[in-house]
């Protein structure tokens, strides 16, 4: 986890937290393990407490401000690997590769509907020709499928049936 990562955790932290829960958390290994468990407990009950305050008070705001910036899930995804088993990295691999899919599926699509908007304009030239009288066709959405690797089709194809094409 490089240090912009550590810094996020360690903001989220100490946003959700108090002097005094900090304090509890720096006296929890002067205590015999029996108390331990049950303070360990109560401060995490007082984290959720005041968690729960800060956002009543707060109206939901997380950051605020100049960091309330949004961030891309994909960018995020490389700094939760550290925290993952070795199934859920494979699946936030799986993720990023159908986010990628996703991406190229709509870069995809724009490009149709700008070819199409392009074969519009040739046919209404006023000459009467379309643009498969001068030897240029539009590729179908198949063709254009059938260019990508055997898992991105099948990828796509799960795309195209969720997103109501036909």
């Amino acid at each position: 986890m490089d240090e912009k990562e550590q810094d996020n955790v360690a903001a989220f932290d100490m946003l959700f937290t108090t002097n005094q829960i900090q304090i509890m958390k720096t006296l929890l290994p002067c205590f015999d393990r029996p108390v331990q468990k049950y303070l360990a407990i109560y401060i995490k009950y007082q984290e959720l407490q005041y968690t729960i305050s800060y956002f009543e008070t707060h109206g939901g705001a997380l950051l605020g401000g100049a960091q309330q910036q949004k961030q891309d899930i994909r960018s995020v995804l490389p700094a939760l690997l550290p925290y993952c088993t070795e199934s859920q990295q494979k699946m936030l691999h799986q993720f990023e590769q159908i986010m990628s899919s996703l991406e190229t599926y709509q870069e995809m699509m724009e490009m149709m509907e700008m070819m199409q908007a392009m074969g519009g304009m040739a046919k209404a030239d006023g000459d009467g020709s379309s643009s498969e009288g001068s030897g240029m066709q539009m590729p179908d959405i198949d063709t254009l499928l059938s260019m990508l690797g055997p898992e991105q089709q099948a990828i796509m194809e799960l795309l195209k049936g969720g997103m109501g094409h036909e």
